[in-house]
């Protein structure tokens, strides 16, 4: 028994396996840094689109508060969207929401002076950051900055009804 030899087609299909021994850990290395670039890229943007939404929802509550009279100084404003961001934003206080607030007179005849006019309008943008994890070739949309605003029509322009709160 110790003379006799593999056949030839034997001999072929073991040095065939030993070839391909470590072929399945180099695909799965060629895969994995582009399926790791892809999560980390879907967490980033879906972060950012998510702080594009609730600064859509705070910037809108913003501004119907004040089309109501309950707010009446930037600061009140600030404050409100800060709240309502949560951890949407990077801001470490109110301050750091960069707040406008502008108002149109009913008639359209051009801005109007605080606190605007019952029937003109108020429009309030802020811009926030929010969170940039700052991974290599995955740029966020202006540099982690987000822009949002919102019109409303005034209603009131007296604070009576509620706080700003």
């Amino acid at each position: 028994m110790e003379g006799r030899s593999l056949p030839m087609s034997m001999v072929a299909r073991v040095r065939q396996r030993r070839d391909e021994r470590g072929a399945s850990a180099v695909e799965f290395g060629l895969v994995l840094f582009p399926m790791l670039y892809l999560i980390f890229a879907l967490i980033q943007y879906g972060w950012y689109f998510y702080a594009m939404q609730s600064g859509s929802s705070a910037v809108g509550d913003a501004a119907r508060r004040i089309a109501v009279g309950n707010c009446q100084t930037t600061s009140q404003v600030q404050g409100v969207i800060y709240d309502h961001l949560g951890a949407a934003t990077t801001a470490s206080s109110a301050g750091g929401i960069a707040t406008t607030i502008t108002y149109d007179k009913a008639d359209g005849s051009g801005p109007a002076t605080s606190p605007g006019e019952i029937g003109g309008s108020v429009t309030v943008t802020a811009t926030f950051p929010t969170l940039n994890m700052h991974f290599p070739f995955i740029p966020v949309p202006g540099g982690g900055d987000v822009t949002r605003t919102n019109v409303a029509r005034i209603e009131d322009l007296d604070s009576a009804q509620g706080t700003c709160s």
